[in-house]
């Protein structure tokens, strides 16, 4: 679902990068899903650090607390032009 070759991001808070990253969630069972620090923020607060969130949640197919995160820049679409 990402590509390995993005690097990660070292995040520590979720104000880290201004909130300008993607966040991908990945559960000891295989499940991968991606998420927006904003959505992470509107329940946690943006000065609560990622990992202290990350142990929170539980996994949507499995339903266990076993999540890890990585942090990735975000890329703008194939064919955009900022001009």
């Amino acid at each position: 679902m990402y590509s390995a070759a993005m690097r990660d991001l070292k995040i520590t808070r979720l104000s880290d990068e201004f909130g300008q990253y993607a966040i991908f969630l990945e559960c000891a069972c295989g499940h991968t899903r991606r998420c927006s620090p904003h959505t992470l923020a509107a329940f946690a607060g943006w000065d609560v650090e990622l990992q202290a969130v990350v142990r929170r949640l539980r996994c949507s197919k499995c339903n266990q607390k076993r999540c890890t995160a990585r942090a990735v820049p975000v890329t703008a679409p194939r064919g955009y032009k900022s001009h």
